[in-house]
Protein backbone atom coordinates (compact mmCIF):
# COMPACT_ATOMS: atom_id res chain seq x y z
CA UNK A 1 0.00 0.00 0.00
CA UNK A 2 1.23 3.70 -0.82
CA UNK A 3 -0.13 5.99 1.38
CA UNK A 4 -1.07 8.83 -0.97
CA UNK A 5 -0.03 11.77 1.09
CA UNK A 6 3.06 13.09 2.17
CA UNK A 7 5.24 12.00 5.38
CA UNK A 8 5.74 15.40 7.51
CA UNK A 9 7.47 14.05 10.37
CA UNK A 10 7.38 11.16 12.75
CA UNK A 11 8.43 9.52 16.36
CA UNK A 12 9.10 5.44 17.11
CA UNK A 13 8.44 4.79 20.98
CA UNK A 14 8.35 1.67 22.70
CA UNK A 15 4.57 1.15 22.58
CA UNK A 16 3.04 3.28 19.47
CA UNK A 17 4.84 4.91 16.34
CA UNK A 18 2.90 8.17 15.16
CA UNK A 19 3.23 9.99 11.84
CA UNK A 20 2.05 13.31 10.54
CA UNK A 21 0.52 13.96 7.38
CA UNK A 22 -0.01 16.47 4.51
CA UNK A 23 -3.30 15.19 3.04
CA UNK A 24 -3.89 15.43 -0.85
CA UNK A 25 -7.01 17.54 -1.20
CA UNK A 26 -8.24 14.45 -4.06
CA UNK A 27 -7.12 10.52 -3.24
CA UNK A 28 -8.02 8.01 -5.62
CA UNK A 29 -9.21 4.77 -4.41
CA UNK A 30 -6.44 2.87 -2.78
CA UNK A 31 -6.36 -0.02 -0.04
CA UNK A 32 -4.45 0.38 3.38
CA UNK A 33 -2.28 -2.67 4.14
CA UNK A 34 -2.93 -5.42 7.29
CA UNK A 35 -0.80 -4.81 10.42
CA UNK A 36 -0.86 -6.66 13.73
CA UNK A 37 -0.95 -3.07 15.23
CA UNK A 38 -4.88 -0.65 16.11
CA UNK A 39 -4.33 1.70 13.30
CA UNK A 40 -5.94 5.05 14.11
CA UNK A 41 -5.92 7.92 12.13
CA UNK A 42 -7.36 11.31 13.36
CA UNK A 43 -7.65 14.36 11.74
CA UNK A 44 -5.99 17.54 12.37
CA UNK A 45 -6.95 19.82 9.56
CA UNK A 46 -9.24 20.13 7.04
CA UNK A 47 -12.82 19.12 5.97
CA UNK A 48 -13.39 16.39 3.45
CA UNK A 49 -15.81 13.50 2.32
CA UNK A 50 -14.36 9.93 2.58
CA UNK A 51 -15.25 6.84 1.29
CA UNK A 52 -15.07 2.96 2.18
CA UNK A 53 -16.71 -0.20 1.82
CA UNK A 54 -18.78 0.19 5.04
CA UNK A 55 -19.88 3.92 4.14
CA UNK A 56 -19.26 7.36 3.07
CA UNK A 57 -19.13 9.98 5.80
CA UNK A 58 -17.39 13.34 6.33
CA UNK A 59 -14.13 14.07 8.38
CA UNK A 60 -13.38 17.33 9.96
CA UNK A 61 -10.99 18.24 12.70
CA UNK A 62 -11.20 15.94 15.48
CA UNK A 63 -12.69 13.18 13.17
CA UNK A 64 -11.08 9.62 13.96
CA UNK A 65 -10.92 6.33 12.46
CA UNK A 66 -9.74 3.03 13.67
CA UNK A 67 -8.26 -0.13 11.28
CA UNK A 68 -8.37 -3.04 14.17
CA UNK A 69 -5.53 -5.15 13.44
CA UNK A 70 -5.50 -7.74 10.45
CA UNK A 71 -8.20 -5.88 8.68
CA UNK A 72 -7.69 -4.07 5.75
CA UNK A 73 -9.95 -0.72 3.74
CA UNK A 74 -10.39 0.64 0.29
CA UNK A 75 -10.45 3.89 0.78
CA UNK A 76 -11.03 7.08 -1.61
CA UNK A 77 -11.42 11.08 -0.58
CA UNK A 78 -12.41 14.48 -1.74
CA UNK A 79 -11.50 18.14 -0.22
CA UNK A 80 -14.64 20.19 0.70
CA UNK A 81 -12.75 23.45 1.72
CA UNK A 82 -9.31 24.47 0.71
CA UNK A 83 -7.74 24.53 3.66
CA UNK A 84 -4.82 22.02 4.15
CA UNK A 85 -5.79 18.68 5.49
CA UNK A 86 -3.05 17.10 8.04
CA UNK A 87 -3.61 13.84 9.97
CA UNK A 88 -1.85 11.85 12.58
CA UNK A 89 -1.31 8.44 12.30
CA UNK A 90 -1.30 6.52 15.51
CA UNK A 91 -0.08 2.41 15.37
CA UNK A 92 -0.74 0.84 18.91
CA UNK A 93 0.95 -2.20 19.46
CA UNK A 94 -0.58 -4.91 20.44
CA UNK A 95 1.96 -5.32 23.86
CA UNK A 96 -0.61 -2.37 25.09
CA UNK A 97 -3.90 -4.74 25.09
CA UNK A 98 -3.50 -7.62 27.00
CA UNK A 99 -6.22 -9.22 28.34
CA UNK A 100 -8.44 -6.91 25.90
CA UNK A 101 -11.27 -8.26 23.57
CA UNK A 102 -13.66 -6.52 20.69
CA UNK A 103 -10.71 -4.29 19.42
CA UNK A 104 -12.85 -1.79 17.10
CA UNK A 105 -12.80 -1.08 13.83
CA UNK A 106 -14.96 1.99 12.37
CA UNK A 107 -14.45 4.87 9.57
CA UNK A 108 -15.48 7.45 11.88
CA UNK A 109 -15.63 7.06 15.86
CA UNK A 110 -17.14 10.49 17.71
CA UNK A 111 -15.34 9.72 20.90
CA UNK A 112 -14.04 13.02 22.15
CA UNK A 113 -11.64 11.51 24.60
CA UNK A 114 -9.74 9.03 21.89
CA UNK A 115 -9.69 12.51 19.52
CA UNK A 116 -8.17 14.23 22.29
CA UNK A 117 -5.27 12.15 22.96
CA UNK A 118 -4.86 10.92 19.23
CA UNK A 119 -4.23 14.69 18.80
CA UNK A 120 -1.71 14.75 21.44
CA UNK A 121 0.41 12.41 20.48
CA UNK A 122 0.65 14.31 17.21
CA UNK A 123 1.96 17.34 19.20
CA UNK A 124 4.26 14.83 21.03
CA UNK A 125 5.75 14.29 17.34
CA UNK A 126 6.30 17.99 16.60
CA UNK A 127 7.61 17.76 20.74
CA UNK A 128 10.11 14.99 19.82
CA UNK A 129 8.17 13.84 23.71
CA UNK A 130 10.04 10.92 25.84
CA UNK A 131 8.66 7.97 25.72
CA UNK A 132 7.47 8.11 28.98
CA UNK A 133 4.68 10.44 27.53
CA UNK A 134 3.96 9.00 24.25
CA UNK A 135 3.58 5.47 26.38
CA UNK A 136 0.99 6.84 28.91
CA UNK A 137 -1.04 8.81 26.12
CA UNK A 138 -0.66 5.56 24.11
CA UNK A 139 -2.40 3.41 27.14
CA UNK A 140 -4.92 5.60 27.94
CA UNK A 141 -6.01 5.50 24.20
CA UNK A 142 -5.78 1.50 24.41
CA UNK A 143 -7.41 1.67 27.41
CA UNK A 144 -10.39 4.21 25.98
CA UNK A 145 -10.56 1.97 22.57
CA UNK A 146 -10.54 -1.72 24.04
CA UNK A 147 -13.15 -3.39 26.02
CA UNK A 148 -12.19 -4.45 29.44
CA UNK A 149 -9.94 -6.88 30.48
CA UNK A 150 -11.25 -9.97 32.41
CA UNK A 151 -9.90 -9.00 35.77
CA UNK A 152 -9.27 -5.74 37.50
CA UNK A 153 -6.35 -5.98 39.80
CA UNK A 154 -7.96 -3.53 42.49
CA UNK A 155 -5.86 -0.16 43.60
CA UNK A 156 -2.21 0.07 44.24
CA UNK A 157 -1.45 -0.53 47.89
CA UNK A 158 1.20 2.02 49.25
CA UNK A 159 3.87 -0.01 48.68
CA UNK A 160 3.64 -0.58 45.16
CA UNK A 161 2.95 3.08 44.84
CA UNK A 162 6.28 3.73 46.94
CA UNK A 163 8.16 1.01 44.74
CA UNK A 164 7.19 3.02 41.63
CA UNK A 165 8.40 6.27 43.10
CA UNK A 166 11.95 4.75 44.83
CA UNK A 167 12.50 3.65 41.12
CA UNK A 168 11.51 6.84 39.41
CA UNK A 169 14.02 8.75 41.68
CA UNK A 170 16.82 6.10 41.18
CA UNK A 171 16.44 6.69 37.12
CA UNK A 172 16.02 10.66 37.09
CA UNK A 173 18.59 10.85 34.20
CA UNK A 174 17.08 7.67 32.49
CA UNK A 175 14.99 7.28 29.85
CA UNK A 176 12.16 5.75 31.54
CA UNK A 177 9.55 3.31 30.70
CA UNK A 178 6.18 2.44 31.16
CA UNK A 179 6.50 -1.58 30.98
CA UNK A 180 9.42 -0.80 33.86
CA UNK A 181 7.26 1.20 36.01
CA UNK A 182 4.12 -1.24 35.41
CA UNK A 183 6.84 -4.39 36.62
CA UNK A 184 7.40 -2.20 39.58
CA UNK A 185 4.37 -2.28 40.94
CA UNK A 186 3.58 -6.51 39.45
CA UNK A 187 0.63 -5.09 37.77
CA UNK A 188 0.22 -5.15 33.21
CA UNK A 189 0.92 -1.96 31.44
CA UNK A 190 -3.05 -1.88 31.01
CA UNK A 191 -4.46 -1.07 34.15
CA UNK A 192 -0.88 0.77 35.21
CA UNK A 193 -1.22 4.04 34.49
CA UNK A 194 -5.10 3.86 35.42
CA UNK A 195 -3.90 2.81 39.04
CA UNK A 196 -1.13 5.10 39.42
CA UNK A 197 -3.40 7.86 38.67
CA UNK A 198 -5.58 7.26 40.86
CA UNK A 199 -3.26 6.56 43.69
CA UNK A 200 -1.36 9.73 43.51
CA UNK A 201 -3.47 11.94 41.62
CA UNK A 202 -0.84 12.41 38.28
CA UNK A 203 0.41 10.39 35.50
CA UNK A 204 3.16 8.62 35.98
CA UNK A 205 4.55 11.14 33.24
CA UNK A 206 3.36 13.92 35.47
CA UNK A 207 4.55 12.52 38.72
CA UNK A 208 8.21 11.55 37.08
CA UNK A 209 8.75 15.30 35.77
CA UNK A 210 7.85 17.10 38.76
CA UNK A 211 10.74 14.41 40.81
CA UNK A 212 13.04 15.81 37.77
CA UNK A 213 12.13 19.59 38.28
CA UNK A 214 12.02 19.10 42.00
CA UNK A 215 15.89 17.95 41.50
CA UNK A 216 16.72 20.32 39.33
CA UNK A 217 15.51 23.05 41.87
CA UNK A 218 17.88 21.70 44.22
CA UNK A 219 21.02 21.11 42.22
CA UNK A 220 20.31 24.63 40.93
CA UNK A 221 22.15 26.00 44.91
CA UNK A 222 25.23 24.03 43.64
CA UNK A 223 27.71 25.19 41.24
CA UNK A 224 27.07 22.14 38.70
CA UNK A 225 25.86 24.08 35.43
CA UNK A 226 22.46 24.22 34.14
CA UNK A 227 23.54 21.89 31.02
CA UNK A 228 24.73 19.18 33.46
CA UNK A 229 21.81 19.55 35.45
CA UNK A 230 19.67 18.75 32.93
CA UNK A 231 21.28 15.60 31.59
CA UNK A 232 21.07 14.61 35.37
CA UNK A 233 17.22 15.21 35.68
CA UNK A 234 16.69 13.45 32.50
CA UNK A 235 16.15 16.25 29.56
CA UNK A 236 18.56 15.92 26.90
CA UNK A 237 18.79 19.94 26.01
CA UNK A 238 19.41 22.33 28.37
CA UNK A 239 16.63 24.77 25.95
CA UNK A 240 14.06 21.51 26.73
CA UNK A 241 15.18 21.50 30.82
CA UNK A 242 14.89 25.52 30.76
CA UNK A 243 10.83 25.56 29.08
CA UNK A 244 9.87 22.29 31.62
CA UNK A 245 11.48 24.36 34.40
CA UNK A 246 10.19 27.72 33.77
CA UNK A 247 6.43 25.95 33.31
CA UNK A 248 6.67 24.26 36.58
CA UNK A 249 8.24 27.32 38.68
CA UNK A 250 7.57 30.28 36.69
CA UNK A 251 11.02 31.25 36.32
CA UNK A 252 14.32 29.73 34.21
CA UNK A 253 16.98 27.97 36.04
CA UNK A 254 19.10 31.19 35.53
CA UNK A 255 16.68 33.42 37.53
CA UNK A 256 15.99 30.28 40.20
CA UNK A 257 19.12 29.81 41.22
CA UNK A 258 20.08 33.79 41.27
CA UNK A 259 16.96 33.49 44.10
CA UNK A 260 13.92 34.61 42.01
CA UNK A 261 11.52 31.72 43.78
CA UNK A 262 8.06 33.41 42.49
CA UNK A 263 6.62 29.50 42.79
CA UNK A 264 8.66 27.46 44.74
CA UNK A 265 5.25 25.31 44.82
CA UNK A 266 4.92 23.06 41.40
CA UNK A 267 1.70 23.93 39.61
CA UNK A 268 -0.50 21.03 39.21
CA UNK A 269 -0.36 21.46 34.92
Amino acid sequence: MTLPSRLLRSSDWNTVSAALYLDPPVAAPFRTAASDDLLVVAVLSGHYTIESASGRTTYHPGSVGLTAPGNTSELRWEALRPDPMESVHIRLRPSLFEGATGLPDALVTDDPLVSALATALGDAVWRDADALYADTMAQALAVQLAAPPRRDPGPLGRRQVDRVVEYMRAHLSDDVSLDALAAQANVSKFHFVRLFTRATGDTPHRYLRRLRLRRGADLLAGPESVQRIALVCGYRSPGQFATAFRREFGVSPTDYRRGDRRSDKPTRS
